[in-house]
């Protein structure tokens, strides 16, 4: 990830303002696992609905794995319970559109893939990269675009971007992302290719502890994708910022399904519904995501 070298206007329409899925305990083996379902929002659509594998449609219900705590992408409101974000507004129109009544299950990250793999969760939403390596374990459909963004300290103390005044640093990222597994080993076989100290990189488990390793000093640099890095920046009382500099490795972003299910092929024609109704514009915008959206969704795009 170097460029150094790098959710039918009318009942939908009020959708993006009045989402509200409530959480409860989940009753499954996810232990420490969140649980939260909403009937489907508006109605649906029939070319989408016959897109729908038949055990999913006689079920008539959708879960997707997500790792709660990602702000703008999927988190919960102040009142601790209240689930929002663009992923969890973008997926409950999407499955409203199947007649399908969207469930969410808080999962750590790197678990997401596996359990979509295993069949445990239909689908994920959890502001997945598309690439190569995930398109050969899943089905991608996509629905933003993005790329990296740093997040450091107000009035950035030690100078730190995207580039080779990362080397020697202490760096953040995320377990199991792609700024974790790609971008990282970029950024340093750039600096040692430069004959510069490597970044130390820290694997840090969860998305939530991310902002309190950088407050505390564990780190001197988050590496996130960029709706995320300008989200902790704005949440953060002016404690922290996105430094300048241009995104690193520009991504799509998917929501995934297991391979050959046929799943991702509605949720496309989902998303796609959205985009040309307005709705996921509308959607955006109120996540300040307006720069990330794009006119087509595809799956299993060449990337």
């Amino acid at each position: 990830m170097l460029a150094l070298s790098k959710r039918h206007i009318g009942a939908f329409a009020v959708l993006a303002t009045t989402l509200s899925l409530t959480l409860s305990a989940c009753g499954s083996s996810d232990s420490n696992s969140t649980d939260a379902s909403a009937a489907p929002a508006g109605g649906s659509d029939a070319a989408v609905v016959a897109l729908v594998p038949e055990a999913i449609a006689a079920d008539g219900v959708i879960t997707f794995g997500t790792e709660l705590g990602y702000p703008p992408f999927e988190y919960t409101e102040a009142d601790g319970t209240t689930l929002t974000g663009f992923d969890i507004d973008l997926a409950t129109a999407a499955a409203g559109l199947m007649g399908l009544t969207p469930e969410f299950k808080n999962s750590s990250f790197d678990s997401i893939i596996p359990s979509v793999i295993s069949k445990r969760y239909e689908a994920g939403i959890s502001s997945f990269t598309v690439n190569a390596e995930r398109e050969k374990q899943v089905d991608f459909a996509t629905y933003l675009n993005s790329g990296d963004a740093g997040v450091v300290p107000a009035g950035n103390p030690k100078a730190i971007a995207l580039d080779l005044s990362i080397c020697g640093t202490k760096v953040g990222v995320l377990k199991g992302s792609t700024q974790e597994t790609v971008s990282a080993p970029q950024l340093n076989d750039a600096c040692k290719k430069a004959g510069k100290p490597e970044a130390s990189i820290t694997v840090i488990a969860a998305s939530d502890q991310m902002p309190i390793a950088l407050q505390s000093g564990r780190v001197d640099v988050l590496v996130s994708d960029s709706g995320n890095a300008g989200d902790v920046a704005k949440k953060s009382d002016g404690k922290f910022e996105v430094p300048a500099g241009a995104l690193l490795n520009p991504v799509i972003l998917g929501a995934l399904t297991a391979k050959g299910s046929g799943l991702a092929a509605a949720l496309q024609a989902a998303f796609q519904v959205l985009i040309d109704n307005g709705t996921y514009q509308q959607i955006a915008d109120k996540y300040s995501l307006s720069t990330s959206v794009i006119t087509t969704s595809e799956v299993n795009p060449k990337v």
